[in-house]
């Protein structure tokens, strides 16, 4: 558990009305994302389990009763949930150098996760530093990030739906990916990078707290 109060305590007093605003803003901003997922991840199965009833002519009496419908929704809810978890874990630097400010350019598009294993109080903070270098490392990191930059900058990875397959567990199509991931049923990689990600980043940020 972290919360604003936490952070507070550890905030640089040497910043101004504006930037702390910014930071309250930053630390929100987590927070929302985290929210962001919670419900593109239920939105995903329930528009995934309403494809297949639709597949299946189990929806005579809805509204909508298209399958197509329902599977861009939940293909929609699919990327929206990974790439919400790419920004949260990807804005973190943002948060981090308001608290402890390695650049004093707080807006630099160039504050990144390097800024704090490369900057000049790498040594000061060596347990944050080598909290980032095991994040950064992760398979699910590594797997997030390959999903959220594929889909996003270069084409969204097509779906197997799982209509015919015994456990009709919705899959990404392997071949759409450049590396190999431990697992291509869409479920099981929410909860995973979800599971594994999510208590690194709060370690992360607690070890650059004093």
């Amino acid at each position: 558990m972290l919360t604003i109060a936490d952070l507070r305590k550890s905030l640089n007093p040497n910043l101004d009305a504006k930037r702390k605003s910014r930071f309250e803003v930053a630390f929100r901003s987590l927070v929302y994302q985290d929210d962001y997922c919670r419900y593109h991840y239920e939105q995903f199965h329930k528009q995934h389990q309403l494809h297949l009833d639709a597949m299946g002519g189990k929806l005579v009496d809805d509204e909508i009763l298209n399958p197509q419908y329902f599977r861009i929704a939940f293909e929609a809810n699919c990327f929206a949930f990974f790439r919400s978890l790419h920004a949260l874990i990807e804005s973190v630097p943002y948060l981090l150098n308001l608290l402890i400010e390695v650049n004093k350019d707080s807006e630099s598009r160039f504050i990144t996760w390097k800024t704090f294993e490369n900057g000049p109080l790498s040594k000061k903070y060596n347990n944050g530093v080598s909290e980032i270098r095991v994040l950064l490392t992760s398979n699910s990191y590594k797997e997030l990030e390959h999903i959220a930059n594929v889909s996003k900058h270069r084409r969204i990875v097509r779906i197997d739906s799982g209509m015919f397959s015994p456990k009709q567990n919705p899959r990404f199509c392997e071949d759409d990916f450049d590396m190999q991931f431990r697992s291509y049923e869409i479920h099981d990689l929410m909860e995973t990078i979800y599971d594994d990600l999510h208590p690194q980043i709060i370690n992360t940020i607690k070890s650059f707290l004093h």
